[in-house]
């Protein structure tokens, strides 16, 4: 066929397309939920974890509250990630800038 890159530049562009508008929603919700990773970051850090820690190993947290936030590395394991994703976006945004 004489035009089939037409129609893969088509399929392209439309997953491009798609991909984008995924980012924009995920860049969104980042937005929109700042200050919830705000006070995730400073309850990790914070006294109330410390005593809240002191609690579940004293057994006077009930056993069936999900307590995720509680685990040794869980929230640790998680801002490393978000780090690394947030490096990662930059180093991408750039070469997307750059087109090299």
């Amino acid at each position: 066929m004489a035009y089939e890159h037409i129609t893969r530049m088509e399929n392209i562009l439309n997953r491009q397309k798609q991909e984008l508008r995924q980012l924009e929603q995920c860049l969104d919700f980042w937005n929109a939920n700042r200050e919830d990773f705000q006070a995730l970051f400073e309850y990790y850090y914070s006294d109330q974890r410390n005593q809240d820690l002191e609690d579940d190993r004293a057994g006077l947290i009930p056993d069936d509250l999900a307590r995720g936030v509680l685990s040794e590395d869980d929230i640790f394991d998680f801002l490393g990630d978000y780090r690394e994703t947030t490096l990662r976006m930059i180093e991408t945004a750039l070469h997307m800038l750059r087109q090299d």
